[in-house]
């Protein structure tokens, strides 16, 4: 990794530079982004309201994303790319302040579903200026460390939490605005190079997956085992009578098997070819799946490795995902290719926890692993065709 990072200095400096500033300002802004998304469960939970107050409020954040995947090419065409993190860094930062003002579940649904939109618009700009300027021999590295940074920033957001006291956690919304602020300040030159945003259209939406199926395979797939297993493992934890704190020990190992094993498997994309990887990448999400059915909790050591292995397998296939499909991109349709892949990736994160809840419900919570299995072997048996269909 640092002899191709060596390598893009010494030739295109003024592409590195480019893709630092994008890097600072995701970094700045994720601070933010974290802090929010922990202060509104935990007030709600403080103020007596019901888990499933908080489960709908990201429900809605998570449909107001979709729309934002839909119609953010329109926004960033309308407003430009130069003055769009502008618009947004305020529109953020004024919604982070509008949280802090009225709190309260119904106006703070009413702000997230603003902010599904706007964070949509965010990450559509941010990866249309990774696709456009990342290498063809590094995509997947700029794409892995794009990932990594942003988790790391998230979570920095997060464990601002432990150092405040709880009667003020509310006020850390303020901290949340002043990041919204100050990361546009950090993104790249007005003049930078950005792919043509055509009006958004269905046909446009479907060329990514009828010319790139292997990307839009993977991206669903993330999506629907990434988005359901985190979010349901305490559920199934609590049932077969697992301690809290080996539950709050395999969310953190899946987070932290995502940052870990984000790189090399990037690096391995770049080097062979991509297709090959993820289907790796999903095989091993299976297997650790199937050890994880297989083995008890109790042998904690090796259960916690294979939660490891899950999340670093699982949460991979998206940053592959990107790089393939930005090789293949015409530049004229770069842009709504990005915003069909984080479309594609928004229903999966949607449905993959209401179907592997239900499939829970109905057959038991064995069938968290078992829904992780068979959505990860699939994936894998058709990037495997596709090799063949396509080599």
């Amino acid at each position: 990794m640092r002899a191709m990072l060596t390598d893009l200095w010494a030739t295109d400096r003024t592409r590195v530079v480019t893709i630092g500033a994008v890097f600072a300002m995701v970094a700045v802004n994720q601070c933010g982004t974290g802090l929010l998304n922990a202060v509104i469960p935990v007030k709600l939970a403080a103020d007596g309201y019901s888990a499933a107050t908080a489960g709908g409020i990201s429900t809605v954040f998570s449909i107001c994303f979709l729309i934002g995947c839909a119609v953010g090419p329109l926004i960033v065409r309308g407003i430009g790319p130069a003055h769009t993190p502008l618009v947004l860094g305020l529109a953020n930062g004024t919604l982070a302040l509008l949280h802090w003002l009225f709190p309260g579940p119904f106006t703070w649904g009413m702000f997230r579903g603003l902010g599904g939109i706007t964070t949509a618009t965010f990450f559509l700009l941010v990866e249309c200026w990774l696709s456009t300027h990342a290498p063809d021999k590094a995509r997947g590295l700029v794409f892995g460390l794009y990932l990594v940074m942003n988790r790391v920033a998230f979570a920095l957001g997060q464990l601002t939490l432990a150092f405040v006291e709880p009667n003020v956690i509310i006020h850390l919304l303020l901290v949340a605005a002043v990041a919204y602020a100050l990361a546009p300040l950090l993104r790249p030159r007005g003049d930078t190079a950005m792919p043509p945003l055509n009006r958004p259209s269905l046909a446009g939406f479907l060329e990514l997956p009828r010319r790139a199926p292997a990307s839009a395979c993977a991206a669903l797939i993330n999506g629907l085992v990434f988005g359901a297993v985190p979010n349901l493992l305490p559920k199934w934890g609590v049932e077969q009578g697992i301690a809290v704190g080996t539950i709050a020990q395999a969310l953190a190992m899946v987070q932290l098997g995502g940052l870990v094993l984000q790189m090399p498997l990037s690096i391995a994309a770049d080097r062979f070819e991509r297709r090959t990887i993820m289907a790796v990448a999903m095989a091993g999400t299976a297997a650790a799946a199937l050890g994880l059915l297989l083995i008890a909790p109790d042998r904690n050591v090796i259960w916690l490795l294979l939660v490891f292995l899950w999340g670093g397998c699982a949460s991979s296939t998206y940053s592959l995902a990107a790089a393939h499909a930005s090789a293949l991109a015409p530049p004229a349709d770069r842009a709504m290719w990005v915003s069909s892949l984080m479309l594609i990736w928004g229903v999966g994160a949607a449905a993959g926890p209401m179907i592997a809840a239900l499939a829970m419900d109905a057959m038991g919570g064995a069938m968290l692993w078992r829904y992780s299995i068979l959505v990860s072997v699939g994936g894998s048996m058709f990037l495997l065709w596709r090799k063949l269909a396509r080599p």
